[in-house]
């Protein structure tokens, strides 16, 4: 009896003993199925917190450039450029003016643009610079900067469009300056549009000609006998890049410089002899007035005018056949030795560029303004690859 009671208090204590308190793992495992779902996971709201985060800001291409630049300027490298670049800037400014210094320079078109950072260049060389235009208050703002700094400068109005006013103006230089050393023909008319949106505007070639090429002959023809009798004179003749690279839209800007280039590259072999020499410059896009009415050329890479008067001005000094860039020779380059690739990509330039509303007779506007699209990407794109040419 002893033993089995002593079995019972056994039993009955086991049943009152308190149960262990099983570790979190094991009591987590064993919750029942009905107990409330779990909170999100840590990581899934640190995923979603993220998400609503503002993404950092890209910069754009151009402050990329501008930032790269900026970098490369202040390093050792970039500075001892700088100072390169300032030994040979200041080497050019002497050749140029041991070249003009007391020489009679006619330029035209200088009273803005080219012509008229081309004038203030070569009146700071020591030249006596005689400018045309047709606009007299803009001429003296140009003919007062140049004696500000202690040059010489007159100035001429006068249409180069009209003839008779060209041969007023060159008997008047003749006249009261004798003689011409240097003619820079840089007046000119560009107009672009297409052949399709021309065949009722026949005075568009009519114009370009008549500025473009007959009054630069006839300033030529003006001043050159003299050149000849002196034995010494230099033609310097601002052309075209459309010349070498023929884009679509510019037929009629294009021929008219194409007509100047023919006959100087016929006329200088029989003046060499003499020592008058001529020079083409094949300019790329300028960004000037003359380009201004077409609004596309607002984002595409131009020339300032500063840039293309330093290619003139190298022109003076060095008195070379042709001033070009790499693009312009190329262009020239594969019309005559795959004029069929050449013509495929012209064409593509034509359907990638289209005509302003104004050349289309729609309006005044140029009808390139608006959101950035596509085709607006395709054309910045197909600008720089083929920079400088007017398209």
């Amino acid at each position: 009896m002893a033993t089995k009671t002593a079995g019972a208090k056994t039993s009955a204590a086991k049943k009152t003993a308190p149960r262990k308190a099983l570790p979190a793992a094991r009591r987590t495992a064993a919750a029942p199925a009905t107990s409330p779902e779990p909170a999100p996971a840590p990581k899934k709201a640190a995923r979603s917190r993220a998400r609503r985060l503002p993404l950092p800001e890209v910069p754009s291409p151009v402050e990329m450039v501008k930032t790269v630049a900026k970098v490369i300027e202040d390093s050792p490298v970039g500075k001892a450029g700088a100072v390169t670049s300032a030994v040979l800037r200041s080497r050019r400014a002497a050749q140029l003016s041991r070249r003009v210094r007391n020489k009679h320079v006619v330029v035209t078109g200088a009273s803005s643009g080219i012509g008229l950072d081309c004038a203030l260049k070569l009146g700071a060389a020591g030249a006596t610079v005689i400018l045309a235009a047709r606009t007299p208050s803009k001429l003296q703002e140009t003919v007062d900067r140049i004696r500000a700094n202690g040059g010489k400068a007159y100035a001429y109005a006068c249409d180069l469009s009209d003839m008779a006013d060209c041969d007023r103006f060159i008997q008047t230089v003749l006249d009261e300056h004798r003689h011409v050393d240097i003619l820079i023909n840089n007046a000119g008319r560009s107009i672009r549009r297409s052949v399709k949106h021309s065949f009722d505007r026949f005075h568009d070639f009519e114009r370009t000609m008549q500025l473009n090429y007959f009054g630069a002959l006839r300033l030529i023809f003006g001043f050159a006998p003299k050149m000849l009798e002196r034995r010494s004179g230099h033609v310097i003749n601002i052309s075209s890049i459309g010349v070498l690279a023929s884009p679509p839209r510019f037929s009629a800007y294009v021929a008219s410089k194409a007509a100047l280039d023919a006959f100087s590259w016929c006329a200088a072999p029989e003046f060499a002899d003499s020592n008058v020499r001529f020079t083409t410059i094949n300019m790329p896009l300028v960004r000037t007035p003359m380009i201004a009415p077409t609004k596309l050329y607002d984002a595409l890479p131009a020339l300032t005018p500063d840039e293309a008067a330093e290619m003139v001005m190298s022109a003076v000094i060095d008195k070379p056949k042709r001033v070009a860039t790499g693009l312009g020779l190329t262009g020239a380059v594969a019309q005559a030795v795959a004029p069929g690739l050449s013509e495929f990509i012209l064409n593509q330039a034509f359907r990638l560029f289209p005509d302003s509303a104004a050349a289309r007779g729609a309006g005044d506007g140029d009808g390139e303004s608006g959101p950035r699209s596509p085709a607006d990407l395709a054309r910045k794109l197909f600008a720089q690859v083929f920079s400088g040419v007017h398209w």
